[in-house]
């Protein structure tokens, strides 16, 4: 009985042995493969990337030579544009790699949003946002309808705000994700002009993390003719929408009407007084002394603060 015992032990021991071997065969095989992979990529970018960057910068025309043949060749297309993209700001170069990927990457593109695996999909999602890849757009309804993680969601979220303006207003106004204000800051920051005005002009529709990021962000444009739809929001009920757009207009920093804001020198909300201390300093210190002195009493230190500050300069 004990033979048997032992006997069994000493196939388990082989059995796991074998094991363990074939599972670090498999590893060191998968490891070389990565490795050549990287060569392989490492080797195309060292090769092409002079004549990449003489073909952005104009000084010869486009060659069949830059058109991927192979898979190592795309993802070293990838990394040079993102380098570029990342690096340099020239409407003509995003141009070119936009042109491009809608030509010769878009097939490729389309087999990975249409993969299994869901890194594979994200990477598909963020570079056909990177590389401007609108000849998807078909690709892009047809996702929508499918059950999407949130980072999926998300990012096609992006995509739909800079090709299909229509679909992400409505997205945004049905609420149908539960995004963060750092989300919707991401979205609503490189929105353009029209789809940012959209959602102005549907703002009581917004969820109110979309209201108060679309504030916050018109406030980093500092752009004049905002001025009136924040001071609009000064009249809302919610007094984070009111804090905000002062906020907002604070950082434009052009007071076009004085008494729409003076009577949040007497709020009771302390943020709002905050505010008018701020803003009071970008009007001439003859038309704002005497608001400024009654805040220099204000209960709030912070207030007080402010306005003294406001008066030094």
């Amino acid at each position: 009985m004990m033979d048997i015992i032992i006997d069994c032990l000493i196939w388990v021991i082989v059995f796991f042995l074998v094991l363990l071997i074939g599972f670090g065969l498999y590893l060191a095989s998968e490891r070389m493969k990565e490795v050549s992979r990287l060569r392989k990529i490492d080797r195309y970018i060292e090769e092409k990337q002079h004549k990449w960057y003489r073909y952005f910068k104009s000084e010869e025309p486009f060659s069949d030579e830059l058109i991927p043949k192979h898979k190592h060749e795309i993802e070293g297309i990838e990394k040079i544009f993102l380098t570029y993209l990342k690096n340099i700001s020239s409407t003509e170069i995003q141009d070119k790699i936009g042109d491009f990927s809608n030509q010769y990457l878009m097939d490729y593109y389309q087999r990975l949003l249409d993969s299994r695996k869901w890194s594979q999909r994200m990477n598909a999602l963020y570079r056909v946002a990177d590389f401007q890849l609108y000849r998807l757009l078909d690709k892009y309804r047809e996702m929508g309808k499918r059950k999407l993680t949130h980072e999926e969601s998300f990012q096609l979220l992006k995509i739909f705000s800079m090709f299909e303006p229509d679909v992400f207003v409505e997205k945004i106004i049905t609420n149908t994700m539960k995004l963060s204000e750092f989300e919707y800051k991401k979205l609503l920051t490189g929105i353009e002009p029209n789809t940012r005005q959209r959602l102005m002009n549907c703002f009581d529709q917004l969820p109110p993390a979309c209201q108060y990021s679309l504030i916050d962000t018109i406030g980093k444009k500092r752009n004049m003719d905002y001025i009136p739809f924040l001071e609009a929001q000064l009249g809302q009920n919610d007094a984070e929408i009111r804090i905000r757009s002062l906020k907002a207009l604070h950082e434009i920093g052009i007071i076009v009407n004085l008494d729409r804001y003076i009577p949040f020198v007497s709020s009771d909300i302390w943020e709002e007084r905050l505010m008018a201390a701020k803003l009071l300093q970008n009007v001439p210190l003859k038309g704002s002394l005497s608001y400024l002195e009654k805040l220099l009493e204000d209960e709030s230190w912070l207030v007080r603060t402010q306005a003294a500050q406001a008066i030094e300069k």
